[in-house]
C-alpha cells in the first residue's frame, strides 16, 4: 500500500476502454459522479452513445461537478487504431490521468469444442486490447514530452480475473490471457514506475453483466460444478469495491473473499493485500492444494466418462432406429 491515498480522481480525466457496458460502464458512471471526466472507448458507437447519455443524465451529481463525458469508437484490438485513438485524444486537448483497461470476453467451452475464432478472440480481446492501449499511450506521452522522467502522475488499471490465480477446465480461451495481463502488470510496474506511473491489477470474481449472461450459454457443466454456487454480484457493486480499494492504496484488487483466498495461493511478486495473512493462507494452500487438485481431477475424469457414455449410447440408439426402419 505504498500509494495510500494517491487515487484521487476528482477534477481529473479517466480513459475507460470497454466503457460501453459491463464493469467499465459502471466505473465510468461512478467516476463521473466523483467529478472525474470520462472518455469511453469501445467498438460499437451506438452502445457508446447510449452509455454516454446515461452518464450525463445521472441526477446524483453535485452542483459543483465540472466533469464531462465523451466517447471515441475504436477497435483497440488493432494497434494502429490505438495510435489514432491517442492522436484523437491529444487533438481534443485531453491527457488522461487514469487508463482503465476493462475490455474482455470469456467463451467457456471444453478445449476441443473451441473454434479458431474463439481462440483468436481470446488473445485479441483479453490481452491485445490492454497491451495496445498502454503501449501506444506510453509512446504518445514520451513523444510529446520534453523531459522523459518529469511526468505528471498517471495510473494504469488493468483487468485480469480470479481464474488467473486458479485456472481450470472450461477456461482455456480466457484464463491464460488473464494470467498474461497479471504478468504484464508486474513488468509495467517496473518499467513505467520511473515515469511516474502507478499500475494496479484487478482480479474480479463473477459480477452481473451482459458478458456473464453470454458465458452461461456455453459453460460446460463440469465448469459450473467446480465453480460451485457462485452468485454474481451486481456490476455497480463490483465497480464500487474496485474504486474503494484503489482509494485505500491497494494495487492487487480482488472483489470477493474467494478471490482473495485464491490470490494467496500464488503470491509471487504481486503487491500484497493484507500480506501477513496471505503468507499464512499460502502455507495452508501448499499443504491442501495437492489433495484438492486430486479430487477435482477425479470429478473431471467422471465427467468425461459420463460424456463418452452418453455419446456412445446416442450412437447405439441411432443405429437401432436405422435397423428398425429397414425391417
Amino acid at each position: 500500500m505504498w500509494w495510500f491515498g494517491n487515487f484521487k480522481p476528482e477534477g481529473k480525466t479517466a480513459l475507460i476502454v470497454g466503457g460501453s457496458q459491463g464493469v467499465g460502464a459502471d466505473l465510468a458512471q461512478q467516476l463521473y459522479v466523483r467529478n472525474c471526466s470520462v472518455i469511453l472507448v469501445a467498438r460499437t458507437e451506438t452502445k457508446l452513445k447510449a452509455q454516454n447519455e446515461k452518464i450525463t443524465s445521472v441526477k446524483d451529481v453535485s452542483e459543483s461537478n465540472t466533469a464531462t463525458s465523451s466517447y471515441i469508437p475504436c477497435d483497440v484490438a488493432d494497434y494502429n487504431h490505438c495510435v489514432k485513438l491517442w492522436e484523437t485524444i491529444q487533438l481534443r486537448g485531453q491527457d488522461p490521468d487514469y487508463i482503465f483497461c476493462c475490455a474482455g470476453s470469456s467463451v467457456p467451452k471444453l478445449f476441443n469444442d473451441l473454434t479458431a475464432e474463439d481462440l483468436k478472440s481470446g488473445v485479441t480481446i483479453n490481452y491485445n486490447t490492454a497491451l495496445n492501449v498502454v503501449h501506444t499511450g506510453f509512446k504518445n506521452v514520451l513523444q510529446r514530452s520534453s523531459s522523459e522522467f518529469e511526468q505528471k502522475p498517471r495510473h494504469i488499471v488493468l483487468f485480469s480475473s480470479v481464474v488467473s490465480f486458479f485456472p481450470f477446465i472450461g477456461y482455456a480461451q480466457y484464463a491464460p490471457m488473464k494470467a498474461a495481463i497479471q504478468s504484464l502488470s508486474i513488468i509495467l510496474r517496473q518499467e513505467l514506475g520511473p515515469y511516474n506511473y502507478r499500475v494496479s491489477c484487478i482480479f474480479p470474481g463473477n459480477f452481473q453483466s451482459e458478458g456473464f449472461e453470454e458465458e452461461q450459454k456455453t459453460k460446460p457443466e463440469i465448469t459450473k460444478t467446480i465453480e460451485g454456487p457462485s452468485e454474481p454480484i451486481p456490476g455497480d457493486v463490483c465497480a464500487r469495491l474496485i474504486l474503494r480499494k484503489l482509494d485505500q492504496g491497494f494495487d492487487t484488487v480482488t472483489t470477493d473473499f474467494i478471490g482473495w483466498l485464491l490470490g494467496s495461493s500464488v503470491l509471487g511478486v504481486l503487491p500484497r493485500s493484507w500480506g501477513f495473512f496471505q503468507v499464512i493462507v499460502s502455507l495452508i494452500f501448499s499443504i491442501v492444494a495437492p489433495v484438492a487438485n486430486w479430487f477435482i481431477y477425479q470429478d473431471i475424469v467422471k465427467y468425461f466418462r459420463k460424456r463418452a457414455a452418453e455419446v456412445r449410447n446416442g450412437g447405439d440408439k441411432k443405429a437401432l432406429d436405422k435397423t428398425k426402419k429397414k425391417t
